[in-house]
């Protein structure tokens, strides 16, 4: 893949620089940021596993199977969009749906990393109440054959199809039918096998954070004003609840500047890991396991804690879908992204399987 086709988002206008000099600068920042987050949990998932009771007994703080919950009945009337050149995008839509054909290769593991906030849609988690929509959706592709982690973002205001319940925005799968509903929707759009999901609820990262002491962050004058109340741009010291906010931010700008701050967030995380202690660290895995839901099983989580010495050799690279930014329309403060799907698909498949020749199957 041509390295142009790798672009870079401007924080000054969420425009694209394309010069090679720009991007080999921020792809070698990001890399060795997402290095740390991956290298830290990977690590410490391996110091678990060398006691099989004591990993066994960190195993049983995850839940295993889909997110518990009904579809909120009111979803389809507050999911009824209509936009400007809206017959268009369904066209396009059942073009992409004809093409039965899904991509996948043995040697190239797709895991969907999503994050769902039930304290914000005011429900108790695992309490039979409503489903969440998605807040964010990253794509967590192992390539054994090129040795590369692709860490991939999909926007969740894309307008998609969603199995039964016709075209809406990404993030409204979840809300029908948890992250099972969510992967058939990936699957379907983007024309990729998801292998296996984690979900996390992020609801209880204020509380990580302020175990952690606070993170630091680098923030602009509009984020600090937003955040802080601070009319400066500068490094500051935020506890949980400012954390959280940060995260959240996308008023000022876009919601693509939006999941640069949540990365933002996670590299400092993986800052303060490093410098925490052994009892912090334990205490950060006794909040965050009860948080995750997953549909590996106990027995392939292990498998996957035995290759983290292999994984940790990988290089990182870090995309978004769409990977050009479109622009957003907007109807009843609903924000609907429209793509072009025969592009996006051939971006994501040359992503993920360059120079690769993949088996395919028809979508169940």
């Amino acid at each position: 893949m041509d390295e142009n086709k790798y672009q870079v988002i401007d924080p000054e206008n969420d425009n694209y620089k394309l010069t090679a000099s720009d991007l080999k600068k921020e792809k070698k920042k990001k890399r060795k940021g997402l290095r740390v987050l991956i290298a830290i949990v990977l690590v410490f998932a391996i110091l678990v596993g060398g006691a099989g009771i004591f990993v066994n007994s960190y195993l049983n703080k995850l839940h295993y199977g889909d997110s518990e919950g009904t579809a909120n009945p009111d979803l389809d009337n507050q999911e009824n969009l209509a936009f400007d050149d809206q017959a268009n995008a369904d066209a396009d839509i059942r073009a992409n749906l004809d093409n039965s054909v899904m991509w996948y290769d043995d040697r190239v593991l797709n895991i969907l990393l999503v994050g769902v906030d039930y304290g914000d849609e005011e429900v108790v988690m695992f309490n039979g109440a409503y489903l969440p929509r998605s807040d964010s959706m990253i794509l967590i592709s192992v390539n054994t054959i090129n040795g590369v982690i692709n860490m991939v973002s999909l926007s969740r205001a894309a307008y998609v199809a969603i199995p039964g319940h016709g075209n809406k925005r990404l993030n409204t799968a979840h809300a029908y039918g948890g992250a099972a509903m969510l992967v058939d929707t990936v699957q379907q759009n983007y024309k990729i096998r998801v292998d296996k999901y984690v979900t996390v609820d992020i609801s209880g990262f204020e509380q990580i954070i302020n175990i952690l002491g606070g993170i630091t962050v680098e923030l602009t004058a509009a984020e600090a004003q937003a955040v802080l109340g601070i009319s400066s741009a500068g490094s500051y010291e935020l506890n949980g609840a400012d954390a959280v906010a940060y995260s959240r931010l996308r008023s000022i700008d876009s919601d693509r500047m939006r999941t640069g701050r949540q990365r933002a967030v996670l590299n400092a995380i993986a800052s303060k890991l490093k410098r925490s202690s052994a009892v912090t660290l334990v205490n950060l895995m006794d909040e965050i396991l009860p948080l995750v839901t997953t549909n590996f099983s106990k027995t392939e989580l292990l498998a996957q804690i035995a290759k983290a010495p292999k994984y940790l050799t990988m290089g990182v690279h870090e995309d978004i879908i769409p990977h050009v930014p479109y622009p957003l329309s907007t109807r009843d403060g609903k924000e609907v992204l429209i793509l072009n799907w025969e592009e996006e698909t051939k971006y994501i498949h040359d992503l993920l399987y360059p120079d690769i020749v993949p088996q395919s199957a028809k979508i169940k």
